[in-house]
């Protein structure tokens, strides 16, 4: 997830949601061989809780709530 505060020009805040190798060389979700991340949703609520839903590997969706300010934490390097 990427935040950028200048129309899109720059995207200066990121993090990572899931770390994966996203493999998706089969439709063969049964197995474990479709590791897709895939059709990302994101909602903010009026409390500032952010909301995103996707696709995981194919066989669910993985929702996580964040709080709002945590886009904005920098990540130790």
């Amino acid at each position: 997830m990427a935040l950028s505060a200048d129309g899109g020009r720059t995207w200066p805040l990121r993090h990572d949601l899931e770390t994966g190798d996203g493999h998706c060389l089969t439709n063969n979700s049964r197995d474990g061989l479709n590791r897709e991340l895939s059709y990302p949703s994101l909602a903010q609520t009026p409390d500032g809780t952010l909301h995103v839903a996707y696709t995981h590997h194919r066989r669910t969706i993985k929702h996580l709530r964040l709080d709002g300010d945590w886009l904005k934490r920098e990540v130790p390097a």
